[in-house]
Formats: C-alpha cells, sequence, structure tokens
C-alpha cells in the first residue's frame, strides 16, 4: 500500500514482487487508481487489472474494488488471451455506469471552491450508491437488475438515466464467466499452501477515514480494509509492505504541508515524470514528510519499506526532511493531531544529506545507503526495495 498521497511507485513494486505469489488481488479502489508498469520501453498502465498481469499470475478484484465495465475492456484488450483467462472478479463488485461519471461532474460542480478535485470517473458516486443500496453489483448485473429506483435516483439529481439497460447489457456480456467468488479463491490458494499479494489503491492519507478529510478518496485505502474488502480473515493477511517515494507529491485539492512551487518543483516534475497516470494532471511536488509518514507506518502496521524515485534527486541541490510542525510558536510530531490543522501548520526541515549529481551505474551511492539507514531509524522500519525509475529491472533488494 502506498504510505503517501498516492502516486508512490506501488505498480512497479507489485510487479516487481508478484512472481513471487501465486495471485495478486486489488482490494479497493476503482479506475480513479492508476499503476504503472515499464518494461524495457514499453509503458502499461493499469486503472483496475491487478498489476502482476505480466508476471502470468492469477488476477483477482475483490469486493471492496467498484469496477467500471468500460475500463475492464479496455485493459483485457491489451492482455493476451491466456493472461485473460486469468482474471476473476467478485460478483459482489459494485459497477460504474456512464451517469455515476456524470453525477460526479454535476457534485463537483456544486462544491464550487470547495471542489476536491475529483478524477470525475464516478468513483465516489458509486461507492455512494453502494451504501444507499441503489448501485448493481457485478452479480445482481448477471442474475437481472432492476433499474427503476436508480433511475429515479438519478432523475432527481438532474442526471438523464438513458441508456442504462444498454449499458447493462453490454456489460454483463463482458462480465459473464469473469464472476466469481475471490474470497473463497484466496482461501483455497492459503489452505493449498500458495500465497497471494494484496495490491492496493491510492494512499494511506486518502483513506476516507483516517486521511485528511474531505480531501480524500471514496473508500479505505490502508490494511485495516483488507479482510473486509475481500472478505477473508484479518489472519491470512501477513507482512505489510508500504511504497514512499524519496520526496512526496500530490494530486488535487486538500493541504499538503511540505509542498514547494516554482522552478525546484518544476524539475523534481520533470525528472520525476510527476504527471497523473489517470488523468495527466501534473502532480503536486514536495520535500519527503516524517511526520505523515510515521503515522501511516502505525496506521498499516507496516514492516518493510519501498523507496522509489531516489534518483530523480540526484537533480536537486538542496534536499530537506520534514521533522515536525510549527503551528501557533509550538512544534509537533503528532500528524493525527494536526489532520484538523494541515493546512495551517509550518513544516520544520532538517537536510541531513544530497544525492546532488549521484550516479546509479553499481548499486546505491554512499549518500542514498546514509539516507536508508536515515529512514530506518527514524521510522523503526527495514527498508527492503529501492526503486530507481520506473522500469522493473532498475529496483535494488537489501
Amino acid at each position: 500500500m502506498g504510505l503517501q498521497w498516492g502516486d508512490e511507485g506501488k505498480g512497479k513494486i507489485v510487479d516487481y514482487l508478484a512472481g513471487g505469489y501465486d495471485a495478486v488481488a486489488r482490494y479497493s479502489g476503482g479506475s480513479n487508481a492508476g499503476h504503472t508498469v515499464v518494461i524495457g520501453t514499453r509503458k502499461h498502465t493499469f486503472h483496475l487489472i491487478p498489476s502482476g498481469a505480466f508476471k502470468g499470475k492469477e488476477l483477482l478484484i475483490g469486493a471492496g474494488v467498484v469496477v467500471d465495465p468500460a475500463v475492464l475492456r479496455e485493459e483485457l484488450s491489451l492482455l493476451p488471451d491466456e493472461l485473460r483467462k486469468k482474471m476473476l472478479v467478485d460478483g459482489r463488485c459494485s459497477l460504474v455506469s456512464p451517469q455515476d461519471k456524470e453525477l460526479d461532474k454535476v457534485l463537483e460542480e456544486m462544491r464550487g471552491p470547495a471542489a476536491i478535485g475529483t478524477t470525475k470517473r464516478g468513483i465516489g458516486p458509486a461507492y455512494a450508491l453502494r451504501a444507499l443500496r441503489l448501485s448493481p453489483r457485478a452479480s445482481d448485473l448477471i442474475a437481472g437488475f432492476d433499474f427503476s429506483a436508480l433511475s429515479k435516483f438519478y432523475q432527481k439529481l438532474g442526471v438523464d438515466p438513458a441508456g442504462l439497460v444498454a449499458w447493462a447489457e453490454d456489460s454483463k456480456a463482458l462480465l459473464r464467466g469473469m464472476v466469481g467468488d475471490v474470497s473463497r479463491r484466496i482461501v483455497e490458494l492459503s489452505e493449498s499452501g500458495g500465497s497471494v499479494l494484496f495490491e492496493g489503491s491510492q494512499g494511506s492519507l486518502l483513506d476516507l477515514l483516517h486521511g485528511s478529510y474531505p480531501y480524500v478518496t471514496s473508500t479505505h485505502t490502508t490494511t485495516g480494509y483488507i479482510p473486509a474488502a475481500l472478505g477473508i480473515s484479518h489472519t491470512l493477511v501477513g507482512k505489510s509492505l508500504g511504497v514512499t517515494k524519496s520526496y512526496a507529491t500530490r494530486v488535487g485539492g486538500g493541504p499538503f504541508p511540505t509542498e514547494i512551487t516554482g522552478p525546484l518543483a518544476e524539475t523534481i516534475r520533470s525528472v520525476g515524470n510527476e504527471y497523473g497516470a489517470t488523468t495527466g494532471r501534473p502532480r503536486r511536488v514536495g520535500w519527503i514528510d516524517l511526520v505523515a509518514l510515521r503515522y501511516t507506518v502505525k496506521l498499516n502496521g507496516t514492516s518493510e519499506l519501498a523507496l522509489s524515485k531516489v534518483d530523480v534527486l540526484s537533480q536537486v541541490k538542496d534536499f530537506k526532511v520534514c521533522v515536525a510542525y510549527r503551528r501557533d510558536g509550538s512544534e509537533t510530531s503528532d500528524f493525527q493531531a494536526s489532520l484538523a490543522h494541515l493546512s495551517e501548520v509550518e513544516p520544520v526541515y532538517e537536510s541531513p544529506f544530497s544525492f546532488y549529481g549521484a550516479s546509479y551505474d553499481h548499486g546505491l551511492p554512499a549518500a542514498e545507503k546514509r539516507f536508508v539507514e536515515y529512514l530506518e531509524n527514524e521510522l523503526r522500519v527495514r527498508v527492503r526495495l529501492v526503486s530507481h525509475g520506473e522500469e522493473r529491472s532498475k529496483t535494488v533488494e537489501l
């Protein structure tokens, strides 16, 4: 799972690790997440399909995911036949309709100056409709779903329900033969000695309950959601590997204590290719925030770290680390206590290292090794992987 505001490089890490597992299970989010895998010179971006697709593993989409059939169809078309046959979508997944996307736009416009910066992919409305017990699930669609109540709901909010039945028939044709019980499959794999890699989406600071509400995603992004989202016992969840960049980024609105602007931000954005995989929007850029990372490490029970994009900092002369927040003349390292005032805090920085001009031709440079040791000491978690760039081979296992 991601330990920051999303876009930490989870796709590459899942792809790298997937070879050691029998299946990869996506447990949260929807097509608002973009996970990128780079193999050689080819870049593959998935929004729904688990990032272990090109390792030939079973691909499981759990009940906690909202599925847009149009996006799923598009992504399946990119896979060879033998990989498409390894996809299983849980019948309890709620579906995203074209009307949900339209409703997303309507709601964002209603917020006016307080707009969240949603991707407008219909994810929030789909989760809301699930809570309202109006959303069609994958199994409902195949069994035959009565759209009368849902149509009236859309009409009340000024969204035209025309085309819902046709969309349902088209989606049913896609999903038939692909829908099943993901929780049962995970238990079967476990009982037969197999293993499953659980893939999260977005980042821990965007969690609906524990993130920077209301500037969060529409569901839960932390490890605590895995059992509920997949329908399995918590005893089946093993080690928790958190992914963090060596700096920080954020897409959309909301507080971002360590945000930087100007030429330096542009340099990091350009070198790090910090543009949204789903929307293409330029990401906001900031320094790594240890106050927030300590919070998300504890929140997720993180036992290991994957550190991404350290090579980007070789273009930055003055690298900074946020070690505390200052507000009203006092300092704190308590992120949770600062959540209500996150837009008001002033970051307290240290500049313990410089990676400027470092070469990555022969493993980890000395400054990077010191940075890894520094993070391990500050966060009390072992750094297992260090990622340089997007390509899967540029990964160092420690």
